[in-house]
């Protein structure tokens, strides 16, 4: 290979960090796939994240990078609990009690709102303010405070020789008359 030639390029994973301020990280965060940004995100104590795709390439012992492309849907991280459309109505119909009639008045708009969305939707709060609902998007994922993911859920991966445990035996006592 020639000195100074262009090594092949590459594609590499990226994520961008949201905060709880909802500013986006100018600067990209090179990551394996989701579950490591997931972490990343979290170790930032961002509340969010998109993933995309930049290709790179090594040219005289420096790293160029291409613009970024493929963006994922947001991926949100530090989420506790998932909630149905019909938890959240009944959450805002509980915080009506003891407020203003002006402020009941808001959030029966808002409750009217979320009874036009479909029954099984997913909601998620706790972002940057608690008490608030955002409703998770088709393509969108959701990770909890471990960067274990929540939504949509993940089919388990299951290891016969570690999960398979032989039963007991068993002794039946004959009947005695």
């Amino acid at each position: 290979m020639n000195e100074g030639a262009p090594m092949e390029p590459k594609k590499q994973l990226y994520a961008f960090i949201t905060d709880y301020n909802w500013d986006v990280s100018r600067t990209p965060v090179p990551v394996t796939d989701d579950v490591d940004a997931a972490q990343k995100t979290l170790a930032a104590r961002g509340i969010c994240f998109s993933t995309c795709e930049i290709t790179t390439v090594e040219l005289d012992g420096q790293t160029l990078k291409g613009k970024p492309e493929n963006y994922s849907a947001r991926r949100y991280v530090g989420i506790d609990r998932l909630y149905t459309r019909d938890e959240v109505i009944q959450s805002m119909e509980a915080d009506m009690n003891g407020l203003y009639a002006s402020m009941r008045d808001s959030i029966r708009s808002v409750i009217e709102h979320y009874k036009e969305k479909p029954a099984d939707s997913i909601h998620i709060t706790g972002l940057e303010r608690h008490g608030e609902f955002i409703g998770v998007g088709k393509d969108e994922k959701v990770f909890d405070n471990k960067g274990l993911q929540l939504w949509p859920p993940v089919a388990p991966d299951v290891k016969t020789e570690k999960t398979f445990k032989p039963m007991k035996p068993i002794h039946l006592k004959p009947k005695t008359p």
